[in-house]
């Protein structure tokens, strides 16, 4: 088979299309930010650049990820206030204690689609009010005896338990390991039967060759089954040969 050589024209725009494949995965699972990246061969980084050096740009776009780009593969950089840097902006300004405050920072986050974000504002409000509806349910949790507790701290109140993700009685638990257990014991008894079945079949087999071959010694003739040689060559022979009849 021949081999295509890679020479430094095709490798280059190799690179470039993995950049731009990077970067496109990328784009698609953060919000849109506002400080952009222009590379060479037409990739962009988009998000909050968070370092910049002269031989390289550190983006974060999001969810904890940063992409690090050389600045020799940099074409322009456009920088602007995005929404995180924004929540950032705001959060540092509110007062101590202002629930209220970090309750509509939590609302404009949530409406950015800053959903991290906005459960850090949210967590403030219930350490300010442990109580607020609002900031609870948008946290997740629910009211179990006039408190508010976490979805898996009401289960556990309530004697559930976790079995493959999915919260349910102890008796039910109990009740699906009985049924695997039982439908793995049968099973068994099956697949036991069946090699039973088959070993017995095997011995009948071996059993009746070994009948047919007494048989043949016994009584010299052929039966169903047995090889049948002709009279000739140094072995006996089951069938009149020419010349005994000749005799």
């Amino acid at each position: 088979m021949r081999r295509l050589r890679r020479t430094p024209a095709t490798a280059g725009k190799r690179e470039a299309a993995v950049k731009r494949a990077i970067v496109v995965i990328a784009l698609a699972a953060v919000p849109v930010f506002a400080d952009d990246v222009y590379l060479q061969g037409g990739g962009q980084i988009t998000g909050e650049i968070v370092e910049q050096t002269e031989d390289s740009v550190t983006v974060d776009i999001g969810g904890g990820g940063t992409i690090t780009a050389h600045m020799s593969n940099v074409v322009r950089i456009e920088k602007s206030t995005s929404p995180l840097q924004e929540y950032r902006a705001r959060a540092a300004k509110i007062p101590a204690g202002d629930a209220e405050a970090w309750r509509k920072l939590a609302r404009w986050a949530t409406g950015e689609a800053l959903s991290s974000q906005a459960g850090k504002a949210y967590s403030q409000v219930v350490a300010i009010l442990p109580d607020d509806q609002e900031a609870n349910r948008a946290l997740g949790r629910v009211q179990v005896d006039g408190r508010w507790v976490t979805e898996e701290e009401s289960y556990l109140a309530q004697g559930y338990v976790k079995f493959e993700n999915e919260w349910m009685t102890p008796a039910e638990r109990q009740s699906i390991l009985a049924d695997r257990k039982a439908r793995a014991e049968a099973n068994r008894q099956a697949n036991a039967a069946k090699i039973q079945s088959i070993e017995a079949e095997q011995e009948a087999e071996k059993e009746q060759k070994a009948a047919d071959t007494e048989a043949f010694r016994r009584d010299g003739l052929p039966r169903v089954g047995d090889p049948v040689y002709w009279g000739w060559g140094g072995g006996p022979s089951y069938w009149p040969s020419r010349s005994r009849d000749l005799q």
